[in-house]
């Protein structure tokens, strides 16, 4: 098991820590807000990647889902019309491991987490472009990816291309005295920044970039995807280097060239790179034109999708006067008398956000549930397995009411033990077949329920009225104060069990809630008799 502490990145050995790139990493480390996304980054990075069985879409919805706002985030993404073709579709985070793949979940978490924790601090100027830029490289080369036939993941590629800019974002947000100082050389003595700060700070941005996704754990591959490359690199026939690599730069080349020359030689700029990258990608001229006219659209729906605004951005309208045919209106211009509306984009602050996709309903209850049950038909005559819907019917029945934590049983046929199989919430993963008892004429609560089919709703578990019907599994491993046992019934033999729980004592659930709960688990258990071929 992990703990908290085997997440916190290791401190610099004592002969490195009169590095300059070493100091910077423990005055990082030591700020308030760091050593927290440190942690989540690198237990998504970290514990997830070691465990590629049935398991890992449990595990990876499991820790997503414990971040209540980054689990409606994470929706509404996946929902939006940057992601068209499941558009409105996708009401679960188990559903959308399933359908677009856990690496694509896994790496779209880390971006979006990412994106949010600086978002956070875009009121300055440089921040808010730097976030732009990192924005507008990620989605470039993810297309340039999906589009070339290159054999380079796109999810990857967004990864990669978004942390290109990733040591500058980490200096702006954590060591803006340094910043500030590379600034004033560049005023002072001109000349190009990447000069500046390793004038100033003794290593490039690249470098901080690097030594911090390196201590995240990213896998070497986007890693080494931060390296930028000579042009010996680029060259060299006996061990060029990976396709992402060569994109990751390609991108960031390219940005640097909209940022620093502006409508200056576009076309000509555009045709020294696909020069100089010849012999690693492969990427005509025509093509890569439109993808960059392409991406501009997808920069604004996508952070629409995610509350952040690209209206003035420098950066976006200085790449607008690059592709944007002359007499037309460039998006993304806060000039809304010369803007029309159109079903393509919207543009508007945090508050007016909107996305094509219909919304998904995050504070009733009685919808999510309903959004559920609709979600697991759909499952059911799609080609999905059982383990999959019953994740997703678990899920829903953690977040729409808010449980503490929400366990499936599952009953063996010929043992005759009903065990957790799946589970959600705080402390759910290490009960996941720890958990279990034998289905017999016990006389306790839970084998009362399983045998007569009826749901268990527990408001006081320590009330002396009932107490004595407490079995010792249940007080060992879980001994929660309040929660419901809702047997699944197929052929009138209960074959699991949704379990919830919460913190407190009281009634865990009311009249109209057991009432849509008891929809759920209906819809649950006809999908199962429907992928068994029960009639």
């Amino acid at each position: 098991m992990l703990l908290a502490e085997d997440l916190t990145p290791a401190p610099p050995k004592s002969d490195d820590a009169a590095t300059p790139l070493a100091r910077m990493l423990m005055r990082i480390n030591r700020t308030d807000e760091f050593p927290s996304i440190s942690k989540y980054i690198i237990e998504i990075n970290n514990k997830l990647s070691t465990n590629l069985e049935w398991s890992n879409t449990s595990e990876l919805s499991g820790i997503i889902l414990n971040d209540y706002a980054l689990t409606s985030k994470l929706l509404k993404l996946v929902n939006s019309s940057f992601y068209g073709y499941a558009a409105g579709k996708i009401t679960t985070v188990t559903r959308a491991v399933i359908i677009l793949g856990y690496e694509f979940v896994r790496l779209a978490t880390i971006s979006l987490t990412l994106f949010e924790h600086f978002k956070s601090k875009a009121h300055a100027t440089d921040m808010k472009e730097e976030i732009i830029r990192s924005f507008w490289s990620g989605i470039l080369a993810r297309d340039i990816a999906m589009n070339t036939g290159l054999g380079i993941n796109p999810e990857e590629a967004y990864v990669s291309a978004m942390l290109s800019r990733f040591g500058k974002l980490v200096m702006v947000r954590y060591l803006p005295d340094e910043f500030l100082k590379v600034m004033n050389w560049m005023k002072e003595y001109g000349g190009k920044e990447s000069k500046a700060v390793k004038t100033v700070c003794g290593i490039t941005y690249e470098e901080l970039g690097m030594a911090v996704a390196q201590q995240w754990n990213f896998p070497p591959q986007i890693c080494n995807g931060l390296k930028n490359l000579s042009k010996s690199d680029l060259q060299n026939r006996a061990n060029p280097p990976s396709g992402l690599a060569a994109l990751t730069s390609f991108v960031k080349e390219l940005g640097q060239q909209v940022q620093s020359q502006g409508l200056k030689g576009y076309d000509e700029a555009i045709q020294n790179l696909l020069d100089r990258y010849q012999l690693v990608l492969k990427i005509e001229k025509k093509q890569l034109k439109e993808l960059v006219q392409g991406s501009l659209d997808k920069v604004v729906r996508h952070a629409q999708a995610m509350n952040f605004s690209t209206a003035n951005s420098s950066f976006i309208n200085g790449l607008q006067g690059h592709v944007v045919p002359v007499g037309k209106t460039p998006i993304g211009i806060p000039d809304q008398l010369s803007i029309q509306p159109s079903d393509s984009y919207q543009l508007s602050d945090a508050n007016g956000s909107k996305t094509q996709s219909q919304p998904i309903s995050e504070n009733n209850p009685a919808d999510l549930i309903m959004d559920g049950v609709q979600e697991i038909a759909q499952a059911m005559m799609a080609d999905h397995n059982i383990n999959d819907i019953v994740m997703m019917s678990l899920e829903v029945v953690f977040r729409s009411l808010g449980f503490h934590r929400a366990l499936m049983f599952i009953r063996d046929s010929f043992s005759q033990m009903m065990s957790v199989r799946f589970g959600y919430g705080q402390h759910s993963q290490p009960l996941i077949r720890l958990v279990k008892f034998k289905v017999e004429a016990a006389k306790d609560l839970f084998n009362l329920s399983v045998q007569v089919g009826k749901d268990l709703i527990v408001a006081d578990a320590y009330d002396p009225k009932i107490s004595h019907l407490i079995p010792r599994w249940f007080r060992s491993h879980i001994d929660s104060p309040a929660f419901i046992f809702l047997p699944i019934m197929v052929q009138k033999v209960t074959i699991g069990a949704i379990y919830a729980d919460r913190e407190n004592s009281g009634p865990p659930i009311s009249d109209t809630e057991h009432r849509h709960l008891s929809m759920l688990r209906n819809q649950l258990a006809l999908a199962i008799r429907y992928r068994e071929g029960i009639k």
